[in-house]
């Protein structure tokens, strides 16, 4: 999910960084404080010199003891053109036993990294990290691998979707293996810009999902998906994919905006079902132009697939005012959509936009919605709310204070004015308890990874 923004003038950094937060501080008074209940986790502990945005969260659906949070570090200002010794960019995983209470965080890149050779590119640098729990307590994870030097160096900037498996609570873990190659792209299909030399492989945007009732897993990136039945140590046919995957019941689902869509005022929301790990999908229109809004920093609608029924799956949008989101949903495998928003935000939290919305399920089959609301540009809070028996429960600010992308993200040349690539909220829960990875820097002074726990009683009535 990687947008590379134009280098900001070395003139405007000094201006930001002399400005500081106080810049936003001044325009923002006093917000209310923690919601009681709410059990935040600093995962990624930085110093003021590293970032961590883009993180995911996943739990066992065989034993909500096991959470897993995936994150990455970047130093700061962030140079994609940078060499090994000019740049830090890698991927962790945190990882808990007891339900999100403790953490023991490893650093994945002796893992994930690769020297080169043989015509096979040398991996470096890792961004889009992800993780994936099996009901047999496999534990996936992942991102996408890049060569150092980015654009500037004399060989064209490539990279792998890698994946690595631990079966023993991520004590030891497997030889990472690229999810997708060229050499099982199914026929008619094309890399990157309709090539087929090793820099066309796809890699930028990784993710992985693990169906909980069959164990298969899913390698994807951008638009191609590829199935594996023995925990990742090979991998089937690359597939085109029609955007986030995820997965459950031996079915896909995915969502994307389209332009054209018959008998259909566009842009449209559509669905996409597979039963056959992309190989075919069946499109359903959910909502037509005045229904949502379809713009946002993420590529694609986030779709999730419930564990518990078949059939049963959510999409989360931006209502059309882009300050307030919703849900879509389906209990009859995308036949007929419905629809719900939550209920309004507490009245002393100022928005004018909401960003970064999120969806994803509790153990037991339960919708839950997350997203950011935007006081001004580079200042947020985190919410979330449960969707039970087609009504929302409260809604519940995550975030204690107010978070403010501190001023060295914005002078580097990636992701600028959003905290150096920040994309995606990630949510998911057990049956009793709600897990949420989101970034969070107080005070605008430290971007760190956070982890949330939240008891489902708060969000229920």
């Amino acid at each position: 999910m990687t947008r590379p923004a134009p280098v900001v003038s070395s003139l405007s950094v000094i201006a930001l960084v002399i400005a500081g937060p106080s810049v936003v501080a001044r325009q923002s008074p006093p917000e209310p404080g923690a919601t009681p209940g709410v059990m935040l986790t600093n995962i990624s502990q930085n110093t003021g010199q590293f970032a961590s945005v883009f993180p995911q969260v996943a739990v066992s659906r065989s034993d909500p003891n096991l959470v897993a949070v995936a994150w990455r570090r970047y130093s700061l200002p962030i140079d994609i053109h940078a060499l090994k010794a000019g740049r830090v960019a890698e991927c962790y995983i945190s990882i808990s036993t007891d339900g999100g209470q403790t953490f023991t965080a490893r650093n994945m890149m002796p893992v994930l990294r690769t020297p080169g050779g043989n015509g096979e590119p040398e991996l470096w640098g890792c961004n889009a990290p992800w993780v994936a729990i099996g009901n047999d307590r496999t534990i996936y994870f992942g991102g996408s691998l890049f060569t150092p030097g980015g654009d500037l160096q004399p060989q064209p900037k490539q990279g792998r979707a890698g994946v690595t498996t631990s079966t023993d609570g991520g004590k030891t873990w497997s030889k990472m293996v690229p999810g997708i190659t060229l050499a099982r792209l199914a026929p008619g299909l094309k890399g990157l810009q309709g090539g087929m030399e090793p820099h066309h492989t796809p890699w930028d945007g990784s993710n992985g999902v693990v169906d909980p009732q069959s164990n298969t897993f899913y390698s994807a990136v951008g638009g191609y998906i590829s199935a594996s039945v023995d925990r990742a140590k090979t991998f089937g046919m690359v597939y085109q994919s029609r955007g986030t995957v995820s997965a459950a019941h031996g079915s896909l689902v995915a969502a994307r905006t389209v332009q054209q869509f018959q008998g259909a005022q566009c842009p449209c929301l559509v669905a996409n079902i597979s039963s056959n790990g992309g190989q075919t999908w069946v499109e359903s229109l959910v909502a037509q132009r005045a229904d949502y809004n379809p713009s946002g920093t993420v590529r694609y609608p986030i779709a999730a697939a419930s564990p518990a029924q078949a059939g049963h799956y959510a999409i989360g949008v931006y209502a059309p005012d882009h300050v307030t989101v919703k849900v879509y949903f389906t209990t009859d495998g995308a036949k007929t959509w419905k629809t719900a928003a939550p209920r309004p935000t507490p009245k002393d939290v100022a928005i004018n936009n909401a960003n970064q919305v999120g969806v994803g399920y509790t153990t037991d089959g339960r919708v839950l919605l997350i997203w950011r609301g935007f006081r001004n540009p580079g200042a947020f809070n985190t919410f979330v709310a449960l969707l039970e028996n087609e009504r929302f429960g409260p809604t519940i600010k995550v975030s204690p204070e107010l978070s403010i992308y501190p001023p060295l993200t914005y002078a580097g040349n990636y992701g600028n004015g959003n905290g150096g690539g920040d994309f995606t909220t990630w949510v998911t829960g057990s049956n009793e308890t709600v897990f949420i990875a989101f970034p969070f820097a107080p005070k605008g002074e430290v971007l760190d990874t956070y982890f949330a726990r939240v008891p489902l009683r708060l969000l229920r009535d």
